[in-house]
């Protein structure tokens, strides 16, 4: 992932993926989500990402990867980069305006490439841009905003006519666009957002636009910000769109979404608390799976807005700027305006919770692959104490999740089993009612123990306690194996604590496919999980 000042954008490499929090008005700097040793994630760790990059842009395989990037009001350039982010050969591709026109950027110039073919690059002003050479030529739109000349706009019930003092002292260019994407579904459908409040949909590439601002309640007498366009993973007429009226001082949260390309519009809004929202994510797996982020921090809904449920254990409040789900690793990642990217691993558990689930009481979801990550000794060899900004690694080996619709009597038995049935782990569960989850460290049963022989115990799993209404799963702590459980929330149950670990630790299982067994009040369920070697490993 790489990040802009308030976005975020992906790099899908293997074995990892790249983050990189962007201070205000500094170049961008990436990181890996993964480090193999041990102080963590550091800023040092992956190197200088040149400035914000645009959202969403992979690289081609089998070549370098290649990023569009902006800073603030299209200072646009290209950058080729080696995994190590050295040689970094940087292009100005921004659009040049003909000889008498001046283009309007937002200080957060939207930028994206198609998902249908990565050297086209579409970006923003006061017109819609595209280029079919990832930036060496360009064409232009007509004016897709509302052309507001700000200087006439009341300040405080002062005219614009009237003279003040610093009139729009230090604020950006006004009338222009904020969000663009491409419908994943079908090549040409583009949506584009502006900061007056215009939504446009193109269905021929851009050629021509058309603007359905006017069906969309709360701007048909409104000039509010457009915060997202997201066109659906699953229906090319689909897009949800987020506003945001708080310059306008309206802060009620605001969030459509239409089935019919624009023509009709329904709010999704359902019970968010107050805070203008930034961003709205739809799932890539469950159409029915979406997040938000607002002013105040991130919210999930299981029935497509119906219902909302706050969704931040272990997250600060702090204002969620953008969202991104990783699509191989199922990760949810948040990009806030507090400079900081925050990771919720492996929401594969909620995008399989449905009614079918729901109904059957008990279910065991399916298992994210497991790596036998290695750490690098000399690597790990670190003495900067808190010198230097670090993250949190993620807990090794991978999360078993089930749903329990109702409270077992008994024990929770979950057994991890090779090809042979030989049963290799045996790990007590939780048995909160609902969504329960831990974390299982790809070992195997630790040895017995000489009577009276002390050390540390490995830690269970976190409960995640009972649903609330309408099925919506409370966020999502995790007890950890060898170590403290993220503290839950209230109708939520804690995680197993966990010890040092030292001799009780058993040891790694070899590679391969394994079967896991969840056993509660006489029902089983079962499924499997593929343990993979560090793919580094020499």
């Amino acid at each position: 992932i790489y990040t802009g000042e308030d976005t975020l954008s992906l790099h899908d490499a293997l074995p990892i993926f790249m983050t990189n929090p962007s201070p205000l008005s500094s170049p961008a700097i990436a990181v890996e989500n993964v480090t193999f040793d041990y102080p963590g994630r550091r800023a040092l760790d992956g190197g200088q990402g040149g400035q914000a990059p645009a959202a969403g842009q992979p690289g081609q395989v089998g070549q370098p990867p290649t990023q569009e990037q902006q800073a603030q009001q299209a200072q646009i350039a290209q950058m080729a980069q080696a995994f190590g982010f050295g040689n970094q050969a940087q292009a100005n591709i921004v659009p040049a305006p003909p000889a008498g026109e001046q283009y309007r950027f937002n200080w957060n110039t939207p930028m994206a490439l198609s998902p249908h073919n990565p050297r086209i690059v579409y970006a923003g002003a006061n017109k819609f841009f595209k280029s079919l050479d990832r930036g060496e030529t360009w064409t232009a739109s007509a004016d897709l905003t509302k052309q507001i000349n700000r200087t006439q706009l009341s300040i405080m019930g002062v005219k614009g006519t009237e003279p003040m003092a610093s009139k729009n002292d230090g604020t950006a260019n006004y009338s222009n666009l904020t969000t663009i994407a491409e419908s994943p579904v079908q090549p040409g459908i583009i949506w584009a957002g502006t900061d007056d409040g215009n939504v446009q949909v193109s269905k021929d590439g851009g050629a021509t636009f058309t603007n359905v601002a006017p069906n969309i309640p709360v701007l048909a007498s409104n000039n509010h910000l457009i915060s997202r366009v997201e066109p659906s993973h699953f229906d090319a007429g689909t897009c949800y769109v987020s506003v945001d009226g708080h310059r306008s001082n309206d802060h009620k949260p605001y969030v459509y979404v239409t089935k019919d390309f624009g023509a009709t519009w329904t709010s999704v809004a359902g019970n968010l608390p107050t805070g203008n929202v930034n961003v709205i994510k739809e799932d890539l797996k469950n159409k029915s799976l979406l997040f938000v982020g607002t002013e105040y921090g991130l919210f999930v809904s299981l029935n497509g807005g119906g219902e909302w449920k706050k969704f931040m254990t272990g997250l600060p409040t702090v204002r969620v700027d953008d969202l991104l789900i990783h699509p191989r690793d199922n990760d949810l990642i948040a990009g806030t305006h507090g400079r900081g990217i925050w990771i919720c691993d492996d929401i594969s558990a909620l995008q399989q919770l449905n009614d079918k689930v729901l109904a059957a009481g008990t279910h065991l979801f399916d298992v994210r692959p497991g790596v036998i990550w290695q750490n690098d000794i000399v690597l790990s060899r670190y003495a900067g104490g808190q010198k230097a900004f670090k993250g949190d690694n993620p807990q090794p080996g991978t999360a078993i999740s089930y749903y329990l619709g109702a409270a077992p009597t008994g024990d929770v038995k979950i057994t991890v089993s090779d090809i042979t049935g030989k049963v290799v782990r045996n790990i007590n569960g939780t048995k909160e009612l609902g969504l329960n989850r831990l974390q299982w460290n790809l070992r195997g049963d630790p040895p017995a123990r000489p009577a009276g022989f002390g050390g540390g115990r490995q830690g269970g799993g976190g409960g995640q306690g009972q649903p609330p209404a309408g099925g919506q799963p409370p966020a999502t702590p995790q007890g950890g194996q060898g170590q403290p459980p993220a503290a839950p929330q209230p109708g939520q149950g804690g995680g197993g604590g966990g010890g040092r670990g030292g001799f009780n630790a058993g040891l790694p299982l070899e590679p391969g496919v394994y079967l896991v067994k969840l056993t509660a009040d006489g029902k089983e369920v079962t499924t499997k999980v593929v343990i993979e070697a560090d793919p580094n490993a020499k």
